[in-house]
């Protein structure tokens, strides 16, 4: 109950009377409308109001066990409970917060004590059999009710059957057995890993790289040795930042060996009882147990969606470990690449490409600045005004109190308190409390959520707060999440009010708002560009090492023959893209988040994390703060609460089902890029290419892609990567036009984009091009619809020069090729390159007119505006490059009249200048296309390959970020045709 996850368990309560002094403050005024809420009391008013709260408690059981079965209702079963609960919960809260916060020893003291007794009252009430057969008896009546006293009426059953209630007396004996035989169990556990006095001892060249403060705070020998152990703090510091591979190693080997001997059979046995107890209560097995009020229902549904993120990020995460493994083979040699050096090479490359200094940034972050941009932030996100409350009782002196309103209404919403700074006697973790929730009584009277947000920020010898590092920033708008969470929860049951929902979905507007912590700083662009880049850098190999022991808990409590033993040695490779547990260990031993607060559930803080991508993507895309997302956010998802399934909520705010594309599209998406910056950072080639092209995003049916605007530039550069924001690079597609004149002139900037052609959406797969003559300034849109084996082309075009310079044959070919993958039209692309470039160079242009016709004066031979063209089959197809050996054969007329054609001989000569660039570029072209795609050379293409090797960033992202990866190119005397489409539709 001190984290978070709120009190789910301490429920019981009743509005106390006037007359108690207990209830009364004993500092100043409280909270205006909250007088029920007491945050400074003494430690003999805590143990008198422990006292109260047990009286009053037992006194609705008692009363509510007494209804008469003809007389059984709502009103006089199910409500009093309600209101019970609703009213004690903030009076509990002042009871036990105090242990965490008071400043006086007593009260820390009397406040542990209060919280004892009435965790074994809670209990002894969830277990009287007379109260639960007038509950169960009402329940099995079917009254009508409303749909939220519904819900909280099968919850109030399984308070009860979860203690075994609804079982015969020797099952209800084996599940107290089996609870208390978990408890010892779990506890032996962790005591054994706090108990651990395991060291080692290294000599100062064995921990170089390690700074200067980290040493000095280690403990010395005589013999000049520093003695490490091997806590958490010890063990990052020295995979981070020790140069010495050897010390890396010794350092995670011992830290993975820890309690191997004692706690694995522990493990063996606690997950052996676990499996006994769900079966006892009528389960298969435990996971199953545990999910069965969550949102993802089952183990399978868990398993299938750890997979299915492991599988998306795989070839991300090989493209990031193969940069990793290069760097440490540059500087370590020939030495193969382990699991203990992940962490030290993540940081080495983060330090070679972003040039950080974390110390100067914190200047950035002031407490007050912080939290005045987190106010703004959710003021214009979510249509609220937070106001200080002062004068009012407070535990410490530098506590603060905030009160929330409807910026709208002005209606009071709730308070929330702040308390921020470390202090002897204060707990050592940040989180948040509910100290009261919303709730709606019988008698028309609203009680309204009050919460506590602590955190652990240090103040320096003068008293003043020091500004916060960037993960204090990013975790202080985590947990503000929750306070808007619980502030603008409406539901109408305590039950289910503020941060007593599904854990599954509890961290979900936490992790949404995560998403604008870098506004409120006033850091220059190219440094909030760069902590965003270093925040998600390496994210999938880092994902993928957080599902790794997601799937390792969800599969020993899935399955009860799981060997413990070898389960996380053949898992580790299967999911850690080949690379084995470290040698000797087996992190099962050391593993608490399977043991006790995340068994069988840690996968519930990554399932958050993508659903609030899926929100952040689909609904504030343009990063900036949407007041009318927001208050729908507000009044769909917060507002409810518990009292509806979490999937439901979610699906009415989308309009569709929640989906993990945006989740894998912020991880691929920008990583791609970021690894394609990575491997020009340690190149650095000059490459230079211009080309008559045009790409242009797909078509979508889901509408993830907005329409984008036009952008003119020369892929003749080699300039620095260029960096614009991601909402600029949704907005830009490359366009290349070719100019008369030397030095292939360009300029960049922005156009409306062409009308998109209408389609039916008749389920078909779609893919547009857009056309453009050299001399004619109109963009023309074409819609490729594919069904079968075969392909139809149709022309949305004006009826203009276009139908008399396209030649059909050369296109329909092309793109017959791309659709039936033809894997030797793409081998033989990589010798059109140098080939395209010297046709550039060597054919003049001709000017088009309208007197030009296509040869002969066959106009049947070209595209007209109401033509419909069968693209050939599979086996009709004849390669582009046959046609380009053949002297351009039948595609002569799509190359117009070319008057200093000439096809050369097979003599050989002196390599040009040119040609010699040409090479390269081919070569690294290869290099590059091995770098992203591996062994897979039959997706590769014409258009791929070009937009790859040029140096500009943002052609490469427009490729990789959309997922386009096959690209079809038609000829003619003036334009080059680009066909792209997506392989994710």
């Amino acid at each position: 109950m001190t984290e978070n996850e709120g009190n789910d368990k301490k429920i019981e309560g009743s509005n106390p009377k006037k007359k108690l002094n207990v209830v009364t403050f004993t500092g100043a005024a409280g909270l205006p409308g909250c007088d029920t809420v007491c945050v400074n009391l003494s430690a003999k008013e805590i143990l008198d109001l422990a006292d109260e709260i047990i009286h009053k408690s037992t006194r609705v059981h008692d009363a509510v066990a007494l209804v008469s079965l003809d007389k059984l209702s709502y009103e006089n079963v199910v409500l009093p409970l309600a209101e019970l609960e609703a009213r004690q919960l903030s009076l509990i809260q002042c009871c036990v917060f105090p242990k965490m916060l008071s400043p006086h020893d007593n009260v820390r003291k009397a406040s542990a004590e209060a919280e004892q007794k009435i965790d074994a009252h809670i209990l002894s009430c969830r277990k009287r059999e007379d109260v639960y057969r007038i509950i169960k008896i009402y329940a099995a009546k079917g009254e009508s009710i409303a749909p939220e006293a519904k819900c909280y009426l099968q919850c109030l059953v399984r308070d009860f059957e979860d203690n075994g209630l609804n079982l015969t007396a020797i099952k209800r004996e084996e599940v107290e057995r089996l609870t208390n035989e978990i408890d010892e169990l779990s506890l032996r556990y962790i005591r054994n890993l706090n108990e651990d006095s395991s060291c080692l001892f290294f000599t100062e060249d064995e921990l170089a790289g390690l700074p200067l403060e980290f040493l000095q705070s280690l403990e010395k020998t005589q013999n000049k040795e520093f003695k490490l152990t091997l806590g958490s703090r010890n063990v990052a510091a020295i995979l981070e930042l020790c140069k010495i591979a050897k010390t890396r190693k010794t350092v995670a080997m011992a830290y993975g060996k820890r309690c191997g001997d004692t706690n694995i059979p522990v493990l063996q046995r606690l997950v052996h009882s676990r499996h006994r107890l769900a079966r006892v209560l009528g389960y298969s097995h435990f996971a199953d147990y545990a999910l069965d009020r969550r949102m993802s229902k089952t183990s399978m549904r868990v398993i299938r969606f750890l997979e299915d993120i492991s599988s998306s990020l795989t070839d991300l995460a090989i493209r990031e470990f193969s940069i990793l493994k290069d760097l440490k083979r540059k500087e370590e040699g020939e030495i193969p690449f382990g699991v203990e050096d992940l962490l030290y090479y993540i940081k080495r490359v983060e330090e070679l490409q972003f040039d950080l200094d974390f110390g100067d940034i914190r200047q950035y972050f002031p407490v007050s600045l912080v939290l005045s941009g987190i106010f703004k932030i959710c003021q214009d996100l979510f249509g609220i005004k937070i106001e200080e409350v002062t004068e009012v009782d407070v535990w410490y002196h530098d506590v603060r109190a905030f009160a929330v309103f409807d910026s709208g209404s002005g209606k009071l919403l709730g308070y929330f308190y702040l308390d921020m700074f470390t202090r002897e006697g204060k707990c050592n973790h940040s989180c948040v409390m509910a100290l009261q929730n919303n709730a709606l009584f019988s008698n028309g009277a609203c009680q309204i959520p009050v919460a506590l947000l602590i955190a652990q920020f240090a103040k320096d010898g003068s008293g003043e707060s020091v500004p916060l590092g960037f993960s204090e920033v990013v975790n202080l708008f985590h947990e503000f999440g929750h306070v808007v969470q619980h502030i603008c929860n409406r539901a109408s049951f305590a039950r289910f009010s503020g941060l007593r929902v599904d854990p599954d979905f509890r961290e979900i507007p936490s992790q949404l708002l995560e998403n604008w912590q870098d506004i409120t700083k006033p850091l220059v662009d190219e440094v909030c560009k760069t902590l965003k880049r270093w925040r998600y850098s390496f994210s999938a190999l880092k994902s993928l090492q957080e599902i790794l022991y997601c799937l390792f808990d969800q599969i020993i409590y899935s399955d009860d023959d799981a060997d413990l033993l070898q389960l996380i040695r053949s898992l580790h490779p299967k999911v850690m893209i080949g690379l084995p547990v470290v040698e000797g260990t087996n992190p099962a031993s050391c593993f608490p988040r399977a043991v006790i607060g995340s068994e069988a559930t840690c996968y519930s803080r990554l399932w958050s994390e993508v659903y609030a991508a899926d929100i952040f993507a689909s609904k504030f895309g343009d990063g900036h703060p949407n007041l009318y997302a927001g208050l729908q956010f507000r009044d769909k998802v917060l507002a409810p609460g518990g009292g509806k399934e979490p999937m439901e909520l979610l699906t009415n705010f989308l309009g569709r089902e929640p989906s993990t594309e945006a989740f894998i599209d912020s991880r691929t998406n920008f990583n791609k890029v970021r690894i394609y910056e990575i491997i020009i950072f340690f190149l650095k080639p000059k490459m230079s290419m211009s080309l008559n092209a045009l790409t242009r995003l797909p078509l979508k049916n889901t509408g993830r892609f907005e329409e984008v605007g036009l952008v003119r530039q020369s892929l003749f550069s080699s300039r620095t990567a260029c960096r614009e924001t991601a909402v600029q690079q949704r907005r830009m597609v490359f366009v290349v036009e070719a100019k008369g004149k030397k030095g292939m002139a360009a300029r960049q900037y922005q156009r409306t984009p062409p009308p998109m052609p209408k389609i039916e959406d008749d389920g078909n797969p779609r893919f547009v091009i857009f056309i453009r003559m050299a001399n004619v300034y109109l963009w023309y849109p074409l819609s490729i619809i594919a069904g079968g084996t075969t392909a139809k082309i149709m022309v949305a075009a004006k009826d203009n020069l276009l139908g008399k310079y396209i030649y059909k044959d050369t296109i329909a070919r092309n793109i017959a090729a791309v659709i039936y993958r033809v894997n030797y039209t793409s081998c033989f692309l990589f010798g059109l390159i140098p080939l395209f470039n010297m046709m550039r160079k060597r054919f003049k242009r001709q000017q088009l007119s309208s007197t030009v016709s296509c040869e002969n004066g066959n106009m049947r031979a070209a595209l007209s505006t109401s033509d419909v063209i069968e693209l050939p089959t599979q086996d009709q197809l004849k390669t582009v490059f046959d046609k380009v050996k053949d002297y351009f054969g039948d595609a002569k007329e799509s190359f117009g009249k070319l008057t200093s054609l000439n096809p050369g001989t097979d003599q050989k000569t002196e390599e040009t200048p040119d040609e010699k660039a040409n090479r390269i570029l081919v070569s690294f072209t290869k290099m590059i296309y091995n770098r992203f795609t591996g062994p897979e050379a039959e997706q590769l293409s014409l258009g791929w390959l070009i937009l790859m090797s040029q140096p500009s960033r943002y052609g490469l992202q427009k490729i990789l970020s959309d997922g386009m990866k096959h690209v079809a190119l038609s000829l003619s005397s003036t334009c080059l045709v680009w066909l792209a489409y997506d392989t994710h539709g």
